[in-house]
């Protein structure tokens, strides 16, 4: 008898800017690996109509603000969520009523949280991951991104990220040299794998910091992926064995550009 659990990690799906191809294959591992964790890793709402550099939505919610309509505010926001709940919903069904799921809310994703505290902070109370997403009633855990990272299984840790290179696992790097852990984290669009080893650790037994950057599941050609010409990204997710519960054994998952990926030598394609 084994203690051992699977687990699936991905991030940065940018609702409504998503690859629909890469969600499909995403859901299609899930279904056949039957994750016991699944763990996203953030942005998986890109709450653009929030962002500072765009300038008609913001301008849209205040305007109702204004207008005396403000019932009307909170089922817009909700309408323009509503992508991305359907996303963490469709996991719950997939992953089953007894896996964990978790999610470290990205910097995307707070946007409409920043946006309420400047423009609309009667609101705050009342818009929640929970009003938005649902991730309470459908069993999520969750952290914002303003949380340190949350340690999940073993030495490795989860957050949406924050240092950022333009190479790959360079971003990761410099977390994991800040935070002095073992992290999974999104935030740069790139996948890649970062290592150091700590030889006069742990009473000289040595330890190892493990960084796994986790690629992205957007759709680079989409107007809301148009802030840069230059996507130096690569779609990607990752699963891992975690051996007796503690130690996870992580890989990178490369989706190729015809969407096709292997795991655990099982070819997935669309």
């Amino acid at each position: 008898m084994t203690n051992d659990l699977k687990w699936m990690i991905s991030s940065d799906q940018q609702f409504p800017y998503q690859d629909d191809k890469a969600i499909e294959l995403w859901f299609k591992v899930m279904k056949w690996f039957k994750p016991d964790v699944v763990d996203y890793a953030g942005d998986t709402d890109d709450q653009a109509c929030y962002s500072k550099y765009t300038d008609d939505r913001p301008t849209e919610f205040l305007k109702m603000h204004k207008d005396e309509n403000g019932d009307a505010i909170i089922p817009l926001m909700q309408h323009e969520a509503k992508a991305a709940a359907d996303f963490y919903a469709k996991t719950r069904d997939i992953a089953g009523k007894n896996a964990q799921l978790f999610s470290a809310l990205g910097n995307h994703d707070i946007r409409i949280f920043d946006y309420l505290e400047k423009k609309l902070p009667d609101y705050i109370s009342a818009v929640t991951p929970e009003t938005l997403w649902g991730l309470d009633s459908l069993g999520y855990e969750y952290i914002y991104y303003s949380d340190l990272p949350k340690k999940r299984f073993g030495d490795i840790h989860i957050h949406h990220g924050v240092g950022l290179s333009q190479n790959a696992g360079e971003s990761v790097r410099k977390d994991v040299e800040n935070w002095g852990i073992s992290l999974i984290r999104g935030h740069s669009h790139r996948a890649g794998t970062f290592f150091q080893t700590y030889e006069l650790r742990n009473n000289g037994k040595g330890e190892i910091l493990r960084g796994y950057e986790l690629g992205h599941m957007s759709d680079e050609k989409s107007t809301g992926m148009g802030y840069t010409n230059v996507h130096n990204w690569q779609k990607a997710f990752a699963i891992a064995h975690i051996e007796n519960g503690v130690y996870p054994h992580i890989q990178i998952i490369e989706i190729s550009p015809d969407y096709t990926c292997y795991v655990d030598g099982k070819k997935f394609t669309l």
